[in-house]
């Protein structure tokens, strides 16, 4: 293969465009003198071994069949390389792919992507609508450049930066023997009754089953579901009660610390269904509510792209 250099076809390039040795150089972004340029073109031809440019008068060149082919090549290149290199700088070259629990995409991500798009006007975002295990597999495989998640713990040699937490409350279909009680059914009272539930050892699952193991009870499965919102509608529709997450903490206006919602602001925050009743049980979970945040790979952070939508999420809910 020729040894070709790219600045000596980014010689060729502006040369073919302006027709001439001296408007090339001075069409080109940085500061170049004609002779270098002529030189460029000069290495280029003698490294392919061919004619590529031919003088057709005093200071006009004018381009060989081969000049034209190669031309038709770099020019596309060399023409939008100056919007690419301005969106790489403002954060906008390419999507962040962003693997994300569809309950956090629809609650959590929302404001936190305004709050980055207003940052970095150019962030395009494309969302993965993904169980817990598979985005912590696609952040560590370099899939997904950062994952919106709900965990237990930070996952083993990836960064994991806690962001809030999420309460929990029992969403009942309304015509069920637990929402006759008019009241917060007791674990002893949920023990009979089968429940809509995370699968398999999702961190969904595991506090569901902390919250009636603390209590003595074991859990009862009426259904398993991967994502909040087909447990939603499952109780909307009567099937059976779930524990179903809510984002339970605010942001201190003062302090910037992490508070609990008043009363009058939990029952706002409860999950709202037709023909369903909601109780909160968040007192229940003994300090062990899941924690939401952002996990990434080291290096990630010296993308603006992620920086911004990092910042976003932290200003909105840290």
């Amino acid at each position: 293969m020729p040894d070709v250099r790219i600045h000596q076809l980014e010689g060729f390039f502006h040369v073919a465009r302006e027709g001439g040795y001296t408007k090339a150089a001075q069409a080109f972004p940085y500061p170049i003198g004609q002779p270098a340029v002529y030189q460029q073109v000069k290495g280029l031809q003698e490294a392919l071994g061919v004619a590529l440019v031919r003088q057709a008068g005093p200071r006009r060149t004018e381009l060989t069949p081969e000049g034209r082919a190669l031309f038709a090549f770099v020019a596309p290149f060399f023409e939008g390389l100056p919007k690419v290199l301005e969106r790489v700088a403002t954060g906008g070259a390419a999507p962040l792919v962003l693997a994300s629990d569809q309950f956090l995409a629809m609650e959590a991500l929302p404001p936190a992507l305004r709050h980055a798009q207003k940052k970095c006007p150019g962030l395009v975002v494309r969302v993965e609508e993904l169980a817990t295990a598979e985005i912590v597999e696609r952040v560590r495989s370099g899939h997904a450049d950062a994952g919106l998640v709900l965990l237990l713990k930070g996952p083993p040699g990836l960064n994991w930066k806690p962001l809030g937490r999420i309460g929990a409350a029992l969403l009942v279909p309304r015509n069920h023997p637990l929402a006759a009680l008019g009241r917060k059914p007791t674990p002893q009272e949920l023990a009979p009754h089968g429940l809509i539930a995370y699968e398999g050892d999702s961190p969904g699952r595991v506090l569901t089953e902390r919250l009636l193991q603390e209590a003595g009870g074991r859990l009862k499965i009426a259904a398993e579901v991967t994502f909040a919102q087909t447990m939603r509608a499952l109780v909307r529709q009567g099937v059976a009660p779930a524990f179903v997450p809510y984002l339970h903490w605010t942001k201190n206006a003062k302090d910037g610390k992490a508070k609990r919602n008043d009363t009058e602001e939990t029952e706002a925050a409860l999950p709202r269904e037709p023909n369903t009743v909601a109780f909160d049980v968040s007192e229940r979970l003994k300090g062990g509510a899941l924690s939401f945040g952002v996990v990434y790979r080291s290096g990630t952070e010296e993308s603006r792209a992620f920086a911004a939508l990092f910042d976003g999420l932290r200003a909105a809910w840290s």
